[in-house]
């Protein structure tokens, strides 16, 4: 690429979990609190009736909070950003005040965009960017230093429609190189 090549920003995209009574603050830690209170309560319940030690099921218990944890946090607190510029589409995660770039994918790296819901089994190194439902995801593939990636993306219509034209005149730009 010439080094004196202007880059041009054509999009920017934040996709964002739609607002729930958990994405307050004071929510959380009431849930937080009444989750290990009932897994206290089931310890000590399984204790009195079947026996069963404290040691044995508050780990367990403990490791289901923190799923369940995990699993929210991941569902209604994390963001993503797809930035597309002339010749890169960068995918961004934010969660909270911190912001991790998943991929700088440039466009003529892309092999083939799709937008399929069904999972494939793939040795490939796969990244998911994306937010539920499933049914939004678009699935962008690259060929990147021999490497073939994955990304999954739930992007707007309108997003995927300049990615899928951007994508078009990088390769084209390329093949007449």
């Amino acid at each position: 690429m010439d080094e004196n090549a202007i880059i041009t920003l054509i999009a920017i995209e934040t996709i964002a979990p739609k607002r729930r009574f958990t994405r307050s603050t004071g929510a959380i830690y009431i849930i937080l609190i009444a989750l290990i209170i009932g897994s206290m309560s089931a310890g000590n319940l399984l204790y009195e009736r079947f026996f069963i030690p404290r040691f044995v099921t508050q780990p367990i218990l403990y490791a289901v909070i923190a799923a369940v944890c995990y699993f929210v946090y991941r569902r209604n607190y994390l963001r993503y950003r797809y930035t597309l510029t002339t010749n890169t589409l960068a995918i961004e995660q934010i969660g909270g005040s911190e912001e991790k770039t998943l991929a700088a994918i440039d466009l003529s790296c892309i092999c083939q965009i799709q937008h399929d819901t069904t999972k494939e089994k793939s040795k490939a190194k796969t990244v998911y960017a994306y937010l539920p439902p499933r049914k939004n995801i678009t699935w962008v593939l690259a060929n990147e230093d021999g490497k073939e990636s994955r990304y999954a993306i739930s992007a707007s219509s309108e997003f995927l429609d300049q990615l899928n034209e951007q994508w078009r005149l990088a390769k084209s730009a390329d093949e007449n190189d």
